[in-house]
């Protein structure tokens, strides 16, 4: 009984000890530009040229461990069509895997869409690379439902940190 109330004790002061910056995590804004290939069965090799925004919240201080929070991309794909992707991000360390949903836009062969967008990533500092897969699921428009689509896509970010501004060291 007396060890449980020293250990009680301990966490009481640790947790009343603790300063409020330290105790609120860290919260990371990241913009910039994007560039890739898409590419899929039935489709040609394509470029991608867009940009990506992230929100990500970790608990630790220090931002290390696990983050989680938000991801948009826009971008052209061979400037002949548009693409849009949101959703919810989870990273820990370098690795981390963005589930959401994309938003394609109709050419003259091909029905615009709404789809699945799931994203592995690797992101060290100022840049990622992923690879995506977006798997259309509704046809917004005449015309038919494209295949599978498949992305390697790699970003330049310019981390910002909201207390502190921008982060100069990866």
């Amino acid at each position: 009984m007396r060890r449980r109330i020293s250990s009680l004790a301990v966490a009481l002061a640790l947790l009343v000890s603790t300063t409020p910056s330290h105790a609120d995590g860290w919260n990371v804004f990241t913009v910039g530009p994007m560039g890739g290939i898409v590419f899929g069965p039935e489709q040609p090799v394509l470029g991608l040229l867009g940009g990506e925004a992230t929100f990500v919240h970790y608990a630790s201080p220090s931002g290390k461990g696990l983050g989680y929070g938000g991801f948009v991309q826009a971008s052209t794909v061979g400037f002949e069509r548009l693409r849009v992707s949101f959703g919810p991000q989870i990273n820990t360390t370098i690795f981390g895997a963005e589930v959401g949903t994309t938003f394609e836009s109709a050419t003259k062969d091909r029905a615009a869409f709404v789809g699945a967008h799931l994203a592995p990533f690797v992101s060290v500092g100022f840049a990622s690379l992923m690879f995506q897969v977006d798997l259309p699921f509704a046809r917004l428009s005449d015309g038919p439902l494209p295949p599978v689509e498949l992305v390697v896509a790699g970003t330049l970010k310019l981390p910002i940190d909201l207390e502190h501004g921008v982060l100069l060291q990866p």
